[in-house]
């Protein structure tokens, strides 16, 4: 009989997933033999991301076609599955329900946060959990996507994240164009525009402004084709956004301007070197800080750190 585990990752974003790739990976390297099922939500586009994850065995997701698993649903899941075990990323009541159908369909040993949500670092927290989960310690701070490397690689490119969840977490416009021309003028030839549909404006100004640059606009690619794309690239420079967690779990040197976002959520992939305002050590949500990051402070840490 086949021994199954479940994860349960909730948060609905892209990136999200990308930062608790590294915890699903150590949960299945100290459960050799079980396979790992992956309960989560369609936007993360875990079927895109982990189609050649050697380690996820089926991504479930709990809003397939836009609508919430009912109760009865997810009761079916845990009960036709026969789950082994349940390691849960989540906070607060409502996700009891999960720990009541663990306890009521047989699962052995089950894993979660707690009722009561505590503010702390997210990143930090599910390390935290996993070494006291698995008793490890964790030490390799690299997340992973798993991907054909491609047939050839682009030499002096450089994707660019104009992508963000909202105007006060992006890099404004003119610097985009500005550092565009600068590393331009350093060696780098080929730059691939990452963002998505909501971004036509912003890649389109771009384009046309720099009519003499050459550009791959991804705004109409799929995820998958994303991370093909990426993977052909060197470095990323960019807002913090899915395409930037997608660069670093891909290898890139990704260096990812955090104003207005948790720049501590960087710790989890070493591959990410975060761009801070002048002063700043750390940056929350809510800084409103995007705009005191100067083209030449970022054109000088990557000439320092890369070139």
């Amino acid at each position: 009989m086949n021994k199954k585990i479940l994860i349960i990752q909730l948060r609905p974003g892209l990136g999200d997933l990308c930062m608790f790739l590294p915890r699903c990976h150590e949960i299945a390297e100290q459960n050799k033999g079980y396979k790992i099922y992956l309960l989560t939500k369609q936007n993360t586009k875990a079927e895109q991301v982990l189609k050649y994850d050697p380690f996820i065995s089926k991504i479930i997701f709990i809003d397939e076609n836009k609508k919430k698993r009912s109760l009865l649903s997810l009761y079916r899941l845990f009960k036709n599955e026969k789950f082994s075990k349940v390691y849960s990323y989540q906070y607060g009541p409502k996700y009891l329900k999960y720990l009541f159908f663990s306890k009521i369909t047989g699962v052995k040993d089950y894993f979660y946060y707690g009722i009561f949500k505590k503010k702390e670092d997210m990143i930090q927290r599910s390390i935290i959990a996993n070494e006291k989960w698995l008793n490890i310690k964790i030490k390799n701070f690299s997340g992973k996507i798993f991907y054909p490397p491609p047939k050839e690689k682009y030499s002096n490119s450089v994707v660019i994240g104009i992508g963000a969840s909202g105007d006060n977490k992006r890099w404004p416009l003119e610097n985009f164009i500005e550092i565009i021309q600068e590393l331009k003028k350093l060696r780098f030839e080929k730059f691939i525009l990452a963002g998505g549909k909501g971004e036509r404006h912003i890649s389109e100004k771009i384009i046309s402004q720099l009519a003499f640059i050459n550009f791959i606009n991804m705004e109409d690619f799929n995820v998958e084709q994303c991370i093909e794309e990426i993977s052909k690239c060197e470095i990323f420079l960019g807002n913090d956004t899915g395409f930037m967690h997608v660069s670093a779990c891909l290898g890139l040197r990704t260096y990812c301007l955090y104003g207005d976002t948790p720049s501590n959520d960087s710790m989890y992939n070493s591959n990410i070197f975060p761009i801070l305002p002048p002063g700043m050590d750390e940056v929350y949500h809510d800084d409103l800080a995007m705009d005191k990051i100067t083209t030449e402070r970022v054109i000088e840490i990557i000439k320092k750190d890369y070139l």
